[in-house]
């Protein structure tokens, strides 16, 4: 097992007794399917499209409210960059967060939750292709994966909960089907960015001509690129109280 996926664990298990949410039992990024969003039977007109759109840009200037925000702070939060409730509005709280991970990972000191910030969340949740979440996975990200789906969706998923069951899949498999991704209910690299750039009712953020960040597809066999996010706070204890929950922990398989 890499140092990194190690590492990993252990934050995202204190993040989540720091955060105070009873609900999880250990943050963990899969076992991931062979292939990912079922990239096999997605169209290559369906990936350039959804490759070529453009990522939202949220700043204290233009804070939403937007589930977005909610999403990427889910995310965050299980990289160790945490947001206790996070909510869909740019607040200042938001802006250090971003600014604290910006920081940490040498991108863009703008204070805005922009292309290289969506990227590199995704690269370290999705290092290859075949990484996703998937039945059984739990955490912080899930529940902001429950959450777009909600609200772009029309999906009914309980975010209280940072389990990924068979609501869940389900829920991707219909945006899946909508965004014209390979349909598997697996939510992988491509899922991300379909849900995120995808506006539907919403009204799109801004996305500035200046707003570019060389992105590639994530290669199989590629490992995290990322240096260790921050531990979470030192008297976090390394287990998380769960209520009517059993304890789940799934380790990423490295191809």
């Amino acid at each position: 097992m890499s140092e990194h996926f190690t590492g990993g664990v252990i934050r995202r298990i204190a993040t989540l007794a720091t955060a105070g949410f009873v609900a999880l039992s250990g943050a963990a990024l899969l076992a991931p399917s062979a292939s990912a969003d079922d990239l096999e039977r997605t169209p290559s007109e369906v990936f350039e499209q959804i490759e070529a759109q453009s990522w939202p840009n949220y700043s204290i200037d233009n804070p939403g409210p937007s589930v977005d925000i909610r999403f990427a702070l889910s995310f965050l939060n299980d990289l160790g960059f945490i947001t206790p409730d996070p909510g869909d509005e740019f607040t200042e709280e938001v802006e250090a967060t971003i600014s604290e991970f910006d920081d940490h990972y040498n991108l863009n000191d703008d204070s805005t939750l922009e292309s290289q910030t969506w990227i590199k969340i995704r690269n370290l949740h999705f290092p290859n292709e075949a990484d996703a979440y998937e039945v059984g996975d739990r955490g912080w990200a899930v529940i902001g994966i429950k959450a777009i789906l909600n609200e772009k969706f029309g999906a009914d998923l309980d975010e209280t909960s940072g389990l990924y069951d068979e609501d869940t899949a389900a829920a991707v498999e219909v945006a899946q089907e909508e965004l014209g991704i390979g349909v598997d209910g697996a939510f992988g690299w491509l899922s991300y960015k379909g849900v995120v750039t995808y506006q539907g009712d919403e009204d799109a953020a801004d996305a500035s001509a200046s707003d570019v960040a060389v992105e590639e597809a994530p290669v199989e066999g590629a490992e995290s690129d990322g240096e260790d996010a921050p531990e979470a706070a030192e008297d976090a204890e390394a287990g998380v109280v769960t209520e009517g929950t059993e304890e789940a922990e799934r380790e990423r398989a490295h191809h």
